[in-house]
C-alpha cells in the first residue's frame, strides 16, 4: 500500500483536506473518517483522479462524518493525541513500520502509549488502542471483582464486559454483572467504586438508604468517585 499527497475538495464552501491510500488489496474505492482526518482508499491501478470523483459523490456522508468527529472532539477537554488511561491523561504515538506485517503492538513507555502498526494500516491510531484496552480490560475489571466480592462476601453469578455507552455497571435479577470497558480508562480507586456500588445491588436490588448503607460501608468516599466520573464523561466516551 502507498501512501500518495495531501488533497482538498471544497464540500458546502468548506475546504476538506484528504489523503489517498493505494492499496493492492483493496477491491473497491473507500472513504474513511476518523480523529485523523479523510483517507480515500483506491484499489491499485484506479487513476488517483478518481478519488476526487468519489469525494464528491459522497459529499453528504462525508460532512456528516466529518461533524459527528467535531462533537466527539469537543466534547473531550483532551487533544486528539492523548487518551485517559488508568486515570491519567497519556499521550498515543503512532510508529508506522515497514517490516512489519498485521500484527500491531502496544507498548506502555516513559508515560506514552506507543502504537507499532504495519506502514500504511488503515487502523487509526485509536481504533488499535481501543482494542488494547478491551483486550486488557476484562482481566482487570475481573481482578476487581474477585477482590472486592470478597470483602463483601458477594457472589456474582457472572461478569461480562461490555460497550454501554451511558451506563458504567450494571446487576440483572440473576446476579449477573456487566462492567464498560472503558472503566480501564479511570483511576483504580474509580473502578473500585463502579464495582463495589454493582455488587451492593446482589443485596440491595434498588438505590434505597439501605443500598448506599452497603456502598459507604465498602466505599465511604464514593461521592468523590462519583464526581470523577461526571467530570470526566466527555473524555470517557469520546472513544
Amino acid at each position: 500500500m502507498s501512501m500518495g499527497e495531501t488533497h482538498s475538495i471544497t464540500i458546502k464552501s468548506k475546504i476538506i483536506s484528504y489523503k489517498v491510500r493505494v492499496s493492492a488489496r483493496a477491491r473497491r474505492l473507500r472513504i474513511t473518517v476518523s480523529g485523523e482526518g479523510v483517507t480515500v482508499t483506491l484499489p491499485k491501478g484506479i487513476p488517483q483522479c478518481e478519488a476526487e470523483r468519489f469525494m464528491l459523490e459522497h459529499a453528504q456522508w462525508v460532512t456528516v462524518q466529518l461533524e459527528r468527529e467535531s462533537n466527539q472532539a469537543r466534547s473531550s477537554p483532551l487533544p486528539a493525541d492523548v487518551i485517559l488511561w488508568h486515570g491519567v491523561p497519556t499521550q498515543i504515538q503512532r510508529v508506522e513500520e515497514s517490516g512489519r506485517k498485521a500484527h500491531i503492538k502496544i507498548e506502555e513507555t516513559q508515560g506514552r502509549l506507543r502504537v507499532y502498526l504495519p506502514s500504511g494500516s488503515q487502523i487509526t491510531t485509536r481504533q488499535a488502542v481501543e482494542a488494547w484496552m478491551r483486550a486488557r480490560a476484562r482481566a482487570e475489571i475481573e481482578k476487581v471483582v474477585i477482590e472486592q466480592a470478597h470483602r463483601m462476601r458477594a457472589n456474582p453469578k457472572a461478569v461480562s464486559i461490555r460497550d454501554q455507552r451511558t451506563r458504567w455497571g450494571s446487576c440483572s435479577s440473576r446476579g449477573a454483572l456487566s462492567f464498560n470497558w472503558r472503566l480501564t480508562m479511570t483511576p483504580p480507586t474509580v473502578m473500585d467504586y463502579v464495582v463495589i456500588h454493582e455488587l451492593a445491588h446482589l443485596f440491595e436490588p434498588n438505590h434505597s438508604s439501605n443500598f448506599w448503607a452497603v456502598v459507604t460501608k465498602f466505599y465511604p468516599d464514593f461521592k468523590k468517585a462519583r464526581t470523577w466520573l461526571r467530570k470526566n464523561a466527555g473524555a470517557l466516551r469520546a472513544h
